[in-house]
Order: C-alpha cells, then structure tokens, then sequence
C-alpha cells in the first residue's frame, strides 16, 4: 500500500529553521543535536523528516523510544547497529523519558560510536547543561527549542490538512500555534472540543499528572495570568503549594518569566476547556477563586509596596486606611462587614509574626519602634534602639521589604 507522505509533510510548515538545521548536521558528521519542545509541537515530525532524508542519501538510521527503552542496557541494544556501522544516523524520541541516562549517553555510549555517527535527541525537557559546558561536547553539540507556529504557518497547516476558511479562526485561537492541535481540530473538520479529543490532548501536551493537588496546581496555572507560589497558596493547602510549584516550574510546557509562571497558550486553553467540560460549576468556583487569590498579583507591586508603607505611615491615624490601596487586596475577605480593622488587623499580624522569625526580629523592633510606639524623628527612633542611625536605616529598609513579602504570601 501506498502512503500519502503529503499530509506527514504539512506537519514541517513552518519548520524552515529546524529543517535547514537538521538538513546541515546530515551533510556533517560527529555531531549532536537536540530538539527540545512541549508534546505536540513536532519533535517528532522532524524527526521523521530527518530519518527519511537520511535514507535517501543511503544511510543507515537507527531509531530509539525513550518510552520504550528507559535503562542503559535497553538503550545499548537498541543503538547496537551505531557502535559497528560508520555514518549511521540515531535518533531517539521521547528522551525525556530516559533523561536519567544522560550522562551515561555522553560520557560513556556516545563516544563509543562508529565513525560518521549522527544523534539526534527529541526531548521535552531542555538539555542537560553539561553538554555545553564541557568543552569537547560544547563544539559538537546544538540545542533547538521547537516552538509554536506562528500565525501565518498555522493557517498554512490548516489549509494543507484542508479545513475550510470559515472554520480557521476558531481553530487557530485555540491551537495557539501547537501542530498537533491545529491537525486534530482539522482531521475533525473544526473545533468543538469533546471529551475524548480534550483527553487525547492532554494526554500528549500534559502527561502524567502525580495527584489531585497537582492536577488542581494545573488547573490553577490555567485560570491564572501568572502563577506564583503566593497565589497557589492561597488557593492550595500550604503543604502543597510549594511541592506542586517546583514541580509546574520544571513541566516544558511551563514558561518562567520576571513574575511568575505561565503555560502555553494551547495548554492553558485545554486544560480551561477540559475543567469547563468536565465540572462547569467547579471550573466557575475555582475561576472566582484564582480571582480572588490573585488580587495582589494583579495590583502592581509597586503599587502593593507603596500602600503597605503608606499604611505604617498612617498607622496611629486610622481613619486614612478608608482610602488605601490595600481594601481591594487579599488582606481584606470581600465580604468583610469592617474593611479598615481587617486590614489593620492583617498588618498588625504580619508584624507581629516577625518577631517569632529569628531573623526578622530587628526587623519587627525597627517597624514598632518607628511605626506602631513612634517616638518622633528617625534619629530619635534610631537612639532609642540603641544603634547606629546608618545601622538603623539598614534594619528599617530591610523591614518593610520582609514586611511585604509577608503579606503578598498571605
């Protein structure tokens, strides 16, 4: 039987980059590269461009499946061919299911290789530093991060895989640019997500959830603008928090910027079409939720920063907290019946609480004896505590920045 390669090729629109890439290490030899990106975004498709460019020009290819070979002695066999034969070509997909063998592929397998040998590596995880840092690695080695497509190659995706024009636009706001999105919406001739196609999609832009916590931190991560440990506290028990944003912050399909973490957008959007399909009543409460937890988050912090000080300032004149910035902040409960005294209240509380921290208690000393008990000028503050002025700026300064992080953690 014949097969169609054209609808395989579609999946390259818009993979110039990588191919010229892929097509110069085939021309070479001795080299490794790794192609790394979240599921779905076509490691593999190049791969098997690689593969079939490969054998054209009569080499030999050796492919290996991390999900299928996850020790050395699997990988070993499967790549046996490659340690006899010059100019083999190996490629192993999934390699983030074997990324614990990596320093025994580098340090130990891949120098035994024939001459002429090729490796490519598709992985979702990044590469392992080491490889650019040892110097004789660093020369033979590429990364490549695979990323979506952009707005113009998805629509070119979309017509190969001949989906009508009056369908696109739906399709294309919900890939975000992901192929194996944008070619599932279009085998099924548009794109209302049902179940079994948002389950094979999170199946292969996810994976393996460990809990229900963590798959509670996901879905959190998708109603979110930006994910911080913060806001998944609030939202989490706080023994879970900081356990499932270690584990978010490491996920490829997971991006780390200034503020925070944020998903892909195809990924954000399944996981909100999968929580909305599966329990609309949950998916609404945990958005009100997320809402509310990430009020700080969404005031500027500088703006959160600056209410805080203005409130020590104003502290021992309460009547000028019914204009802080801080009553739409999570410091106050939204159906609070005394918006002023909460808020007073959940100060007065982060400051106490630096007292029994061993190493906020200069800090707590600093912000009573200049805010709470004041005594007139800094100075005067400053003789009263019995340091240095300069010793007694530094405290302050350092207090009010442990004084605000106290309370974004809240």
């Amino acid at each position: 039987m014949l097969i169609n390669t054209s609808l395989r090729d579609a999946r390259l629109v818009g993979r110039d980059a990588e191919v010229a890439v892929l097509d110069r290490v085939l021309a070479g030899a001795g080299c490794v590269v790794h192609l790394h990106g979240p599921g779905g975004i076509g490691k593999t498709a190049l791969l098997r461009h690689l593969a079939r460019q490969a054998r054209l020009a009569g080499r030999e290819v050796v492919e290996v499946d991390g999900r299928l070979n996850d020790d050395r002695h699997r990988v070993e066999e499967a790549a046996a061919l490659a340690c006899v034969k010059p100019d083999v070509v190996l490629l192993i997909d999934a390699a983030e299911r074997c990324r614990h063998l990596e320093p025994w592929l580098r340090d130990t397998f891949l120098p035994r290789l024939a001459d002429g040998a090729v490796v490519v590596l598709a992985s979702r995880a990044s590469p392992d530093p080491e490889w650019t840092l040892d110097p004789g690695w660093a020369r033979l080695f590429t990364a490549v991060v695979v990323r979506p497509l952009d707005a113009s190659a998805s629509r070119t995706l979309l017509t190969h895989r001949g989906l009508v024009a009056d369908q696109r636009d739906a399709v294309l706001a919900f890939a975000a640019g992901n192929p194996l999105v944008l070619c599932l919406a279009a085998s099924a001739g548009g794109w209302e997500p049902s179940g079994d196609a948002l389950t094979t999609l999170l199946d292969r832009l996810v994976g393996e959830v460990p809990d229900a916590a963590h798959r509670l931190a996901l879905d959190v991560l998708a109603q979110a603008g930006v994910t911080r440990e913060s806001l998944l506290r609030r939202v989490l028990d706080d023994e879970d928090a900081a356990t499932a944003f270690s584990w978010l912050r490491r996920q490829p399909f997971v991006e780390s910027i200034a503020d925070g973490l944020v998903p892909h957008d195809a990924v954000r959007a399944v996981l909100d079409a999968d929580l909305r399909w599966r329990d609309p009543e949950r998916h609404e409460d945990l958005r009100v939720a997320v809402t509310r937890a990430a009020e700080p988050d969404r005031l500027a912090h500088k703006a959160f920063e600056e209410g805080v000080i203005t409130a020590l300032r104003t502290w021992r004149t309460p009547r000028e907290f019914a204009t802080s910035v801080l009553l739409r902040s999570h410091l106050v409960p939204p159906d609070s019946a005394d918006p002023v005294s909460d808020l007073r209240g959940a100060i007065g509380a982060a400051v106490d609480a630096l007292r029994v921290d061993p190493a906020g208690v200069k800090a707590h000393d600093a912000l009573v004896a200049t805010y709470i008990a004041a005594s007139g000028t800094h100075r005067a503050t400053a003789r009263r505590l019995g340091v240095p002025y300069g010793t007694y700026r530094r405290h302050l300064t350092a207090a009010k920045e442990r004084l605000v992080e106290h309370l974004l953690a809240r």
